[in-house]
């Protein structure tokens, strides 16, 4: 299993497509994948308990992902000039609920 760890500098809550708040506070994300690439178990510390999803579309710079728990989806996108990750996004559908977690741009490593 491959782990990537990042750390998102701000969040965004955003019901029924308006924001609501945007806050700096930094959130730990684990993305721990299995030997496929597209299982994943997120997590969001200390705000999303571990939730398994699996890809379903990849458009170049963002991977789509259903959760294993129907009313979750997630989106990941990478900035594309260097790949390095943008923006993860929960999306709870059952409640009309996106958290966009927020990184600044980044050198590649």
């Amino acid at each position: 299993m491959s782990t990537i760890t990042h750390v998102f500098n701000s969040h965004k809550r955003i019901e029924s497509g308006r924001v609501v708040s945007h806050d700096f506070v930094p959130r730990m994300a684990n993305l721990q994948y299995d030997f496929t690439g597209r299982r994943v178990l997120i997590s969001i510390i200390p705000t999303l308990s571990p939730k398994y999803a699996t890809l379903y579309k990849d458009t170049g710079n963002v991977l789509y992902y259903r959760g294993d728990d129907p009313d979750y989806r997630f989106e990941l996108e990478t900035w594309p000039d260097n790949n390095t990750i943008k923006r993860l996004s929960v999306i709870r559908e059952d409640c009309n609920l996106e958290i966009q977690y927020l990184s600044d741009h980044q050198d590649a490593m």
